[in-house]
């Protein structure tokens, strides 16, 4: 099939998004943190007093729960459940909601976030402050919107999963650099990968005609913000029951320069160097091994991967409340080919 030919190509192509129903919620009695007490600037101590304080102020009853080295939020998260939690707040970075996100998959137990992490790029998707107090109080407020997560292999995603130059980036990210500077880090490591040899990928989206693309990489977007909340994939919705795709054509230091104009200008146009899709399931090979990450966690090289939308959950969020009934949708086993599939997950 010819690039110009696919009906799924954006934009104009695709299944518009649906509109959501309003969930139905009720006040949390018992709240569990699951508290990163390696995140943030601030001290840890000096954090988890505040937030203890403010939500012992509620009445509310607390349950407080610390990541460790061998448990990053997905087994505390189960346990808060267990203990009767009908609110989880993930007090973290991204990888903290990832796995928070992912204990709770599917379930009616909402989740909220404190972002304290160096991206926070799903606090700035959904339009929550940095400010502690300020993202507290929109945690504990009954508004929820219930979104998708990407499911892979064994694992969920919130934000993003992505083969090659993505992957890359994140990879070569200096650990020292990004507690100096921040999110400005992966600008740093972008610019050390702009020059990356192009491969050979293939794509089937939703058990369709193979597509092919030589591509530097290539990403799938639940949420389309990056930092400093730059549109990268502005037509992406959290709980449309699909995935925003894009495959980066870049070849040279001018065609990387005209994406990085259309995103900073916010243009709703990819560009000549970049092909948009949408998808429920995606799949995709390439000709030799690819790092993959997803929500910013990198795993070895792969030359296969499949991702899909699993069940939903509730999210807390500033904005209108909504939900989508659950999608059904193939989640892959580890060794098949990478196919993202869409789930979707409540928070509140």
């Amino acid at each position: 099939m010819s690039e110009d030919e696919d009906p799924r190509r954006l934009p104009g192509g695709g299944a518009a998004p649906v509109p959501s129903a309003p969930v139905q919620v009720r006040w949390p009695q018992t709240v569990a943190v699951i508290f990163n007490p390696s995140s943030g600037d601030d001290s840890a101590s000096e954090r988890s007093d505040r937030i203890r304080q403010a939500i012992q102020e509620t009445g509310k009853k607390l349950i407080w729960l610390e990541t460790t080295p061998e448990d990053s939020g997905q087994g505390l998260a189960k346990d808060a459940v267990g203990q009767g939690a009908d609110l989880v707040i993930a007090t973290g970075g991204d990888g903290t909601v990832m796995a928070c996100a992912t204990a709770l998959a599917g379930s009616e137990v909402p989740l909220a976030v404190l972002p304290l992490g160096t991206g926070n790029l799903v606090a700035a998707n959904f339009d929550i402050p940095d400010d502690l107090d300020r993202a507290l109080e929109i945690a504990l407020e009954c508004r929820r919107r219930r979104i998708d997560l990407g499911s892979i292999g064994g694992g969920r995603f919130v934000i993003a999963a992505g083969m090659g130059f993505d992957a890359a980036m994140l990879r070569d990210a200096n650990h020292t650099l990004k507690a100096r500077i921040g999110p400005l880090a992966y600008v740093w490591s972008a610019l050390r990968n702009l020059r990356r040899p192009r491969a050979r990928y293939r794509l089937r989206l939703d058990g369709g005609e193979e597509l092919t693309r030589r591509a530097q990489g290539v990403l799938v977007a639940n949420l389309g913000k990056i930092q400093g909340g730059l549109p990268i994939l502005p037509d992406a919705v959290p709980d449309d029951g699909q995935f925003d795709i894009a495959v980066l054509k870049t070849r040279t230091l001018r065609s990387w320069v005209g994406v990085a104009t259309r995103i900073l200008v916010r243009s709703r146009k990819p560009g000549p160097d970049v092909d948009t899709f949408r998808a429920r399931q995606v799949e995709i090979r390439c000709d030799r091994a690819q790092r993959v990450q997803f929500d910013g966690d990198t795993v070895e090289p792969t030359d296969s991967t499949s991702r899909s939308t699993p069940p939903p959950s509730p999210w807390p969020s500033p904005n209108t409340t909504r939900t989508r009934p659950p999608q059904s949708g193939k989640t892959p086993s580890e060794h098949q080919p990478a196919v993202p599939e869409r789930t979707r997950e409540a928070g509140g």
